[in-house]
């Protein structure tokens, strides 16, 4: 009974120890995993974290660039209004032109043959020269309008471009 005690005694001095140095052993080992676990979601929430705020600056891009675009389109689509407007106008103005010369030629025939007076030639003839001036100031008003309207589709343009160039940033990384 004694040799049996004197045993287990020894065996338990013997194994605890052994035990005891691989349980520290373990733990050593756990420890850096655990602080490398730690250290890893540390840089993957400051990873997130950029991405968020990229994000944010992005969405912030997009949205004034959307607004813009609004803005830029009303813009354009009033010029495009006025602009038709105005060649309008200079059609009615070269239509009603032409009418007041086919009177005056006919004017002109009544005079010749005496049952017209002068007065109303020179009449006519002053209106055309009125209706030449309107004209002329509708045709620089045309030209300047459809510049004009140009550069704001250019710029609408250039504001679609953006915006395409941020969809692309925001969407997710294709392989």
């Amino acid at each position: 009974m004694k040799l049996s005690l004197v045993c287990l005694f020894t065996m338990v001095i013997l194994i605890a120890p052994g035990r005891a140095m691989a349980q520290s052993t373990q733990s050593n080992v756990a420890r850096p995993t655990s602080e490398q676990s730690l250290q890893d979601l540390v840089r993957e929430m400051r990873q997130l974290r950029v991405m968020l705020q990229r994000m944010n600056a992005t969405t912030y891009k997009s949205n004034i660039l959307l607004e813009r675009l609004k803005l830029q389109q009303e813009q354009v689509s009033q010029m495009s209004r006025e602009l038709y407007n105005i060649r309008d106008q200079l059609s009615e103005i070269r239509s009603h032109n032409a009418r007041l010369k086919e009177a005056v030629r006919q004017l002109e025939a009544s005079v010749e043959l005496g049952t017209k007076h002068p007065e109303e030639v020179a009449s006519l003839k002053g209106e055309i020269e009125m209706l030449n001036q309107r004209e002329q100031r509708a045709a620089a008003r045309e030209t300047q309008l459809a510049n004009d309207l140009e550069f704001e589709r250019a710029k609408l343009n250039d504001l679609n471009d953006r915006l395409n160039a941020l969809e692309l940033e925001m969407a997710p990384n294709r392989p």
